[in-house]
């Protein structure tokens, strides 16, 4: 079968469902190709060794790659990261529509709604069908995270997403909740499947070098670690301000924020104005020894703000850490707490609620090792059953397969 990948971010950059799933496809014989932009994410600029043409081809582990020119930004400015995603969808339009080859589905994530429409006109001009898969709602998340607020902008970004749902052959998500959400809007659930995201992050049981063993994960301290994108949806600032009142009566609590983002700066200069001693931040790193990161902590944080959109919405970084075996603090609410009380993997916090973030840190404070160590062994053995990539793309091919015989 061939596959087309219609995707804006891709290897080396960060993303979800990315080089792993294509190059699964592509052991198992399948010839796939992806339209992505040149790497620009999450940096804002575009990566060493790159330069913008009009196109570049080459090919990453069996996979074909296609890039073709984007605007590269992630500043907190909301018209140039909306021209971000447009310019790929204009290089899709004049550009990529004509390198891609016949192929017999599409598979197009949802990364942003340009995604979507890029998707369409593929189909419209080269007769593809394609599987969309979302993992934020928009208008919604754009709403959330502050990045548009405009209800005439939205009312738009509406209607294009309801034109991209209409045209796509079966819609993707990883969550009920997220189905609920689309079957509310119109959508047909006989076309919406629910397939769980996977990690894609290399875990080992290696830890970090002693160096930065002993400055960011010192062994007679508690260690907690935040790992990832740090933007306004993570609402950081409700987590260290917690931990930031506790450092003086639970002086074992060290907290570690581990990655980049728009609110890095902002966190820091909180930090710094606290005077708290018991929080480091360290730049991101890559993906290959992010599990050493990790394995050198004690305890795993994942927290969005207090949105109803985010009731619905399970992180990515979640699977890495269950696929880890460390116990998790999770501040959300819905989808994603349900997923963390099935594995029995950690405890769960009101995102936002200082206090009873706090109460919950006390609670892993004082837990015993021993019972650390089950819930952290809950969460490995739950990924293993029931969230390896194997598993979900057998249930992509079987998605696929049906597409093309329509």
């Amino acid at each position: 079968m061939r596959i087309l990948f219609i995707k804006q971010l891709f290897t080396p950059e960060p993303t979800a469902r990315a080089l792993d799933f294509a190059k699964g496809l592509a052991e198992q014989g399948h010839e796939v190709q992806v339209l992505t932009g040149f790497p620009s994410y999450p940096y804002g600029k575009i990566y060493e060794g790159y330069k913008q043409r009009l196109f570049q081809r080459e090919m990453v582990d069996g996979v074909e790659l296609i890039r073709i020119p984007i605007f590269p930004d992630q500043s907190k400015s909301g018209l140039k990261r909306m021209l971000n995603y447009v310019s790929y969808l204009l290089s899709v339009a004049f550009i990529g529509v004509f390198l891609v080859r016949k192929a017999d589905v599409a598979f197009a994530y949802h990364g942003a709604i340009t995604v979507g429409i890029a998707a369409c006109i593929i189909k419209f001009f080269r007769g593809i069908p394609f599987v969309y898969d979302i993992n934020d709602i928009w208008p919604d998340t754009l709403s959330a995270t502050g990045m548009m607020n405009n209800k005439s902008l939205l009312g738009i970004v509406n209607f294009w997403c309801g034109f991209v749902y209409k045209r796509a052959s079966i819609i993707t998500v990883l969550s009920h909740g997220f189905k609920r959400k689309l079957i509310e809007r119109g959508v047909e659930k006989e076309k919406i499947e629910v397939i769980h995201h996977w990690s894609r992050d290399p875990i080992n049981d290696e830890r970090v070098d002693e160096n930065t063993q002993k400055e960011f994960f010192p062994s007679d301290k508690i260690n907690f670690l935040f790992a990832g994108n740090i933007g306004a949806a993570q609402s950081m600032e409700s987590v260290l301000r917690a931990v930031t009142e506790l450092e003086e009566s639970h002086p074992q609590l060290n907290f570690v924020m581990l990655g980049s983002g728009v609110e890095l700066e902002n966190l820091q200069l909180f930090i710094k104005e606290s005077g708290a001693k018991n929080v480091k931040f360290h730049p991101r790193v890559s993906s290959d020894v992010v599990s050493n990161y990790l394995q050198s902590s004690d305890k795993l944080v994942v927290h969005l703000k207090n949105k109803p959109l985010f009731e619905i919405t399970i992180p990515s970084k979640i699977l890495a850490y269950l696929k880890t075996g460390k116990p998790i603090l999770m501040g959300l609410k819905g989808d994603a707490a349900e997923f963390l009380h099935q594995s029995n993997a950690g405890l769960t916090c009101i995102p936002d609620d200082v206090e009873d973030i706090k109460d919950k840190i006390i609670s892993f404070v004082n837990m015993p090792v021993e019972k650390r160590k089950e819930l952290g062994n809950n969460g490995k053995r739950f990924y293993s059953e029931n969230l390896a990539i194997d598993v979900a793309i057998q249930k992509y091919l079987a998605i696929f397969e049906n597409v093309k015989s329509k």
